[in-house]
């Protein structure tokens, strides 16, 4: 639900985030003075998905599945080239070409099996912690604004903000807008299914990023 409550000092959430969203947003712009907020909506923050440190162990399951896709990817190009250089009458250059694509397979074989050793633990970590009684850690926004780009063209921005439980300072931002924060939010959504395992295990990482 979102906030509704009002501080001590007489200040709504909302002026209060907007305050603060204000100096943040305009570290980042070309031209700070075109700054317009458009919308800002606040809500509470729980964990584990509102926690900046939940949400970079999200990340990196997310690179490391990024990781074992592309060792597949190396794996398939060195099988092709091994059955190009196979035949009883290879010449020496054919036999040397055949010996690196096999190395080339073993060794993306076994980063790709050091990869999914390592996604296999994160995926318990992130179980674990999935498990654990809710907390609420703070307040988070998000925030929706226009403001001129590098070019001079007025553009619109989504940003989301964790805040303290005072909503005093900012804990995190990320753009909503980058690939990486989209494909974590895909990633939750997988989490939230009964069978959170078997779909994070199967989740395509290059899909996130529409390729």
């Amino acid at each position: 639900m979102l906030v509704t409550l009002f501080v001590s000092c007489g200040k709504s959430p909302e002026e209060k985030a907007n305050a603060l969203i204000e100096k943040e947003v305009k570290k980042a712009l070309y031209h700070p003075e075109t700054y317009d907020p458009v919308e800002t909506r606040i809500d509470s923050a729980f964990t584990p998905f509102d926690d900046p440190a939940f949400y970079e162990k999200t990340v990196q399951l997310y690179k490391l599945g990024m990781s074992v896709d592309e060792y597949e990817s190396k794996m398939k190009r060195a099988k092709s080239s091994m059955s190009i250089w196979t035949g009883p009458y290879l010449s020496a250059f054919g036999r040397n070409e055949y010996q690196e694509a096999k190395g080339e397979y073993n060794e993306n074989a076994k980063n790709k099996k050091d990869a999914e050793k390592k996604l296999e633990k994160l995926i318990e970590e992130l179980k674990i912690i999935m498990d654990e009684e809710r907390q609420f850690i703070g307040f988070k926004a998000r925030h929706r604004y226009r403001a001129n780009n590098n070019v001079g063209k007025t553009v619109f921005g989504e940003m989301e903000f964790l805040f303290d439980k005072d909503m005093n300072r900012i804990i995190a931002v990320y753009d909503m807008d980058n690939y990486e924060y989209k494909a974590v939010q895909t990633i939750y959504k997988l989490m939230l299914n009964e069978d959170a395992q078997k779909e994070v295990k199967g989740f395509d990482y290059s899909e996130s990023l529409g390729e």
